[in-house]
């Protein structure tokens, strides 16, 4: 979001901030345009609690200038003021619809602000200022994108957009994941491997359709790209290697399984496989270890890897409709018994766990 609204900071210093008063429809006094510009500066250094109120100052002694609101709206998106920033940019749009950069800026406030068709009409309406505005297109599709009704319209028009301007990036990866979304996973990585091939340093999409082939089983290829990167950057949870590293863990346990059904040593590796997965996805696969864990205890009673994983389950949470917190007690007083150096381990385990989906709650507005 901060890197979006960055790019359009540049375009309209560049094109509409930078623009003397003398050039606008109204011509503006000197006051009104030194305390402008002094709220550039400001802006361009990033201290926009300072810049906003001089923007005010200005649309007060200049209500038809809409350049002092414009930079409001961009200042009350920066500060997450979705809605403030929302109604401000809409003022500077009725002054001068043809701006088709705020647009944007607007778009993205009604996107965080939960406004989507208000996000989309936006969208639609900068499209309209300029046909070949590639950065609305990419917009657009972004918006409706997870739409199923409107995903064909999506889809086209982030091809749109990467053909008006492929240097657009990040549309390669917003298209391939609309594309899986749509259950087309072979459309979903060809945009992935363009964006690749359109990126100079060959990681827009990487990450991406790794994933992608982790979840197809094509591991080797997977592990390929990692080893191919030129960057370890991956702000996607759980990161790409981290998903890749569990499943060459998953892959590795069922094989030696497969070789030893009976082995209790294979059977605590195939259900610490099993259960590794992220605190805030739940998906049973604690139940589903227990039974190896459960299974080496029967061959094998008394070992104290296989306690340590039935420990580690009822930790994580098998029964998310029930309090085990009596459960782990009991079985975690097996394990001392047995190990006490894994007790301990679990002990403090337990301590930092956090089980489920935690809700973040946001602030959108003032």
């Amino acid at each position: 979001m901060k890197q979006f609204i960055r790019v359009i900071s540049v375009v309209l210093l560049l094109s509409v901030f930078a623009i003397p008063a003398a050039a606008q429809a109204q011509q503006q006094d000197r006051q009104v345009q030194e305390v402008f510009d002094k709220a550039v500066k400001l802006y361009q250094d990033g201290k926009f609690d300072e810049a906003l109120p001089l923007c005010l100052k200005a649309i007060e002694l200049s209500p038809n200038d809409y350049r002092p609101r414009a930079m409001a709206g961009l200042i009350y998106t920066f500060q997450r003021k979705y809605k403030s920033a929302s109604e401000t940019l809409a003022e500077a749009l009725r002054l001068e619809p043809r701006a088709k950069e705020l647009y944007l800026v607007k778009a993205k406030a009604d996107q965080f602000r939960n406004a989507g068709a208000d996000a989309i009409a936006a969208a639609r309406k900068a499209i309209e200022v300029d046909p070949n505005y590639a950065e609305a297109y990419a917009l657009l599709g972004e918006l409706i994108g997870f739409d199923k009704e409107r995903s064909a319209e999506a889809i086209g028009a982030l091809r749109t957009a990467i053909k008006l301007n492929p240097k657009l990036l990040g549309s390669y990866e917003v298209l391939g994941d609309i594309l899986a979304y749509a259950k087309d996973q072979q459309g979903a990585g060809e945009a992935f491997r363009q964006g690749m091939a359109s990126d100079p340093k060959r990681m827009i999409g990487r990450f991406k359709l790794g994933r992608l082939l982790v979840k197809q089983g094509r591991l080797a290829e997977a592990r390929k790209l990692w080893d191919e990167r030129t960057s370890d950057q991956d702000n996607t949870f759980p990161r790409f290697i981290e998903m890749l590293e569990r499943a060459e863990n998953l892959q590795s346990a069922q094989d030696e399984l497969a070789k030893k059904p009976a082995d209790p040593e294979a059977l605590v590796a195939m259900g610490l496989a099993v259960m590794e997965g992220d605190h805030w996805v739940v998906d049973g696969r604690q139940k589903r270890a227990l039974v190896y864990f459960r299974k080496a205890l029967e061959l094998k009673p008394g070992f104290a890897r296989a306690q340590y994983g039935v420990v580690k389950a009822f930790i994580q949470g098998v029964d998310f409709a029930k309090d085990e917190s009596k459960i782990v007690d009991q079985e975690l007083a097996k394990l001392r018994t047995l190990d006490t150096s894994l007790a301990a381990e679990l002990e403090a385990y337990r301590k930092t766990y956090v089980t489920g989906i935690q809700a973040i709650p946001v602030k959108n507005d003032q």
